[in-house]
């Protein structure tokens, strides 16, 4: 190993106590580098700064950039030398000043986190696309605590009590923004943008024709009929308004979601498909519900960038083949213990409906994140059908024991559990993906606001 052949590496992350933000503004201040360049470097996982460098001047270069909260590296010459190597900065000299730091024998532990704005010279941000260009697993992270949300729960339920349910519509609003902002990918959260005002219009021309419906039902059994007939008709659209009304209120990085889906494919996937799986005694069900899922992702969109979804037919056949084997195969377990033991019987159907449940979820769940994909980036689930059995199980004996009290701390354990089993396999830098969402969507005039200014309460 020559004595000149080590290489300082910057990984992307931040030194603890540092906010993120900050050091990319201070490095891009410092070397005069614009935000977009900046954001170049700091969005690849793996980048060669400057390389043969002796130890002494490598280590004196790591600390001056720790100093800054940059979680940089020394690598011998074995370890980078499959990395392509950024040209140093002219702000740097060639070899450390005299002033500088002494070495430091460990460098602070590094937290991961997410690329905001501003880092590095022109010439090694030009060269940090060609750093590492493999693709890399970014995590969703949830933040939210159990008790902090109970207290949003319960002032909820006491405020819609006293304003004889008015007040639902805004408790949703909070709620929503609750576990929004406490979801965050790559270092950004997610946002609730919905006018509680317009959830309010929805829920009371639901609750009025609801009142029509049963007051109807009641007085002419015939009418009450038709009427039923006519809002089963009306579904599809109410479907439609509700997800365009989510997608449209859902942001992340200033980008709004968005729902195209339109009205005639949904009467074919929430009508058409499901008549036709009765009239087959289920054999077309597993089909209907893969044609709902390719309606309901294919129909969305991040900015202007579709979403897609290519999982196979069979796997949907697959999830329902095993729910089946789960149901039957409880049921005959349920009815020999009966004979033998009859109290255990209802206890046997009870695991098994658990069971069954659990399976569909973890399925679909895996199905539908596995096979969707937004541009070049694509997502990845692994839910477990032991783990969230556990999960499941856990919080219905709490939620039961506790009278329901417990039902805040299971809604922000199920929203731990699906932050911690899925996550997004980026290609290329999402920040940068979001700003040129941004650009599109202004280039095409703005988004287009909702036809109806109300939540149908979906």
């Amino acid at each position: 190993m020559s004595e000149a052949g080590f290489a300082l590496v910057f990984r992307g992350e931040i030194v603890a106590g540092f906010d993120r933000a900050q050091v990319m503004r201070q490095f891009g201040e410092k070397f005069g580098l614009p935000i977009e360049e900046v954001a170049k470097v700091f969005s690849h996982p793996r980048v060669v700064l400057k390389r043969g460098l002796s130890h002494e001047a490598a280590a004196s270069f790591r600390d001056r950039l720790l100093d800054l909260g940059m979680a940089v590296s020394v690598d011998a010459p074995a370890t980078t030398a499959s990395v392509a190597a950024a040209p140093a900065p002219s702000a740097l000299p060639a070899t450390p000043a005299p002033a500088a730091a002494p070495p430091r024998a460990t460098a602070p532990a590094p937290v991961t986190a997410a690329p905001p704005a501003g880092a590095l010279p022109p010439a090694w941000a030009a060269a940090a696309p060609e750093a590492d260009d493999a693709p890399r697993e970014v995590p969703f992270r949830f933040s939210g605590e159990g008790f902090e949300f109970f207290r949003i729960w319960i002032v909820n339920i006491l405020l819609g009590i006293v304003t004889l349910g008015i007040y639902s519509a805004w408790a949703k609003v909070r709620t929503q923004r609750y576990f929004y902002g406490n979801t965050r990918l790559d270092d950004a959260s997610f946002e609730y943008l919905a006018d509680p005002i317009r959830i309010l219009k929805g829920r009371l021309i639901g609750f009025a024709l609801l009142a029509v419906y049963m007051l109807a039902d009641e007085l002419a059994p015939v009418l009450g009929a038709i009427l039923g007939l006519a809002f089963l008709a009306v579904m599809p659209w109410v479907i439609v308004r509700g997800l365009a009304f989510r997608n449209h209120n859902s942001a992340w990085r200033g980008v709004r979601f968005g729902f195209d889906g339109k009205l005639g494919d949904a009467y074919r996937v929430f009508l058409l498909w499901p008549l036709l799986g009765i009239l087959t005694l289920g054999l077309l069900f597993p089909y209907a519900m893969w044609k709902q899922q390719a309606f309901i992702i294919g129909g969305c969109r991040y900015g202007a960038t579709r979403f897609e979804f290519d999982a196979p037919v069979r796997g949907f056949y697959m999830t329902f083949l095993a729910l089946v084997g789960v149901m039957v195969g409880g049921g005959v377990l349920t009815a020999l213990l009966s004979m033998v033991l009859p109290a255990v019987g209802p206890l046997m159907m009870a695991v098994a409906y658990l069971v069954a449940f659990a399976l569909f979820n973890v399925m679909l769940a895996n199905l539908r994140f596995n096979y969707t994909s937004l541009a070049t980036h694509r997502f990845e689930a692994d839910y477990a059908l032991r783990s969230y059995g556990m999960l499941m199980l856990t919080n219905t004996l709490a939620t039961a024991l506790t009278l329901g009290l417990f039902y805040p701390w299971a809604k922000v354990r199920n929203a731990r559990y699906a932050a911690e089993h899925v996550r997004v396999v980026a290609d290329g830098d999402l920040d940068a993906f979001a700003a040129q969402q941004r650009d599109e969507v202004s280039a095409l005039g703005g988004e287009i606001g909702d036809i109806f200014d109300v939540d149908m309460g979906l």
